[in-house]
Formats: C-alpha cells, sequence, structure tokens
C-alpha cells in the first residue's frame, strides 16, 4: 500500500499500484510519491 498525495488539490489517498494513479477527487495524474518525496527532503539535509 502506498499512500499519494495529489498534488492539484492536496488529497491524500492510498493505492495498490506503485508508479501512476489519478486522485479519486479532481482526476489529477499523480506521479510522485509521499515516502519518494520524504526521502528526498532528509538527503537534502
Amino acid at each position: 500500500m502506498v499512500v499519494y498525495k495529489c498534488i492539484r488539490c492536496g488529497a491524500e489517498f492510498e493505492s495498490l499500484i506503485d508508479g501512476e494513479v489519478r486522485c479519486p477527487q479532481c482526476a489529477f495524474r499523480v506521479i510522485e510519491k509521499k515516502r519518494q518525496r520524504f526521502a528526498k527532503s532528509v538527503k537534502a539535509i
């Protein structure tokens, strides 16, 4: 289970599909994962 956050509307949702998914609220294509973004910010520090 992967947690995604929509860039357009800010909705958080879970998906079994790893990679590219669509937001259930605004149908915006979400490619980036929350966990990846967190890991990148930790590496930057």
